[in-house]
């Protein structure tokens, strides 16, 4: 079997028009929801100051369920982030525990399993999840990622 990389690297340059991605049209047409998905979450990086902080914690790492999440913080603003790349969902929902969370409401932002994006919408529906004692009980979709922020 032939090394891809190696033949994708030697493939002679006269035919790169006929194999070049046809990005315009990818965003116009079926990779629209990706591309959608991607312009929030720059925005989301630009407008919540809490996702670029150096404050961090990692209150889950779970192998075996294949879920991450971290928390951001910066002068009074909280974000969770919980990345699933299970291939099945958590829809009776998934136990983040972490102290800081506290008894706290927090809200999901951003979901990349959301209807616009092309995904089945598994999630919180955008809506509010209040924690109990430092535990959250939030959806997860299948590969994908949330983002909460505290209330």
């Amino acid at each position: 079997m032939p090394n891809m990389c190696l033949h994708f690297c030697i493939q002679p340059a006269d035919d790169f028009l006929d194999n070049r991605e046809n990005i315009i049209g990818e965003a116009e047409g079926s990779g629209a929801g990706m591309l959608s998905c991607c312009r929030d979450l720059i925005a989301l990086s630009i407008h919540q100051d809490a996702i670029r902080s150096r404050n961090i914690a990692i209150p889950l790492v779970h192998d075996e369920n294949r879920v991450i999440a971290f928390h951001r913080w910066d002068d009074g603003e909280d974000l969770l982030v919980v990345g699933s790349l299970n291939d099945t969902p958590f829809e009776h929902g998934h136990r983040l525990h972490c102290e800081r969370m506290g008894g706290d409401v927090w809200e999901e932002i951003f979901n990349t399993d959301a209807d616009k994006y092309g995904g089945w919408n598994v999630g919180n529906g955008g809506g509010r999840i209040r924690a109990t004692a430092g535990v959250l009980d939030a959806v997860l979709p299948a590969s994908g990622v949330l983002v909460f922020r505290r209330l």
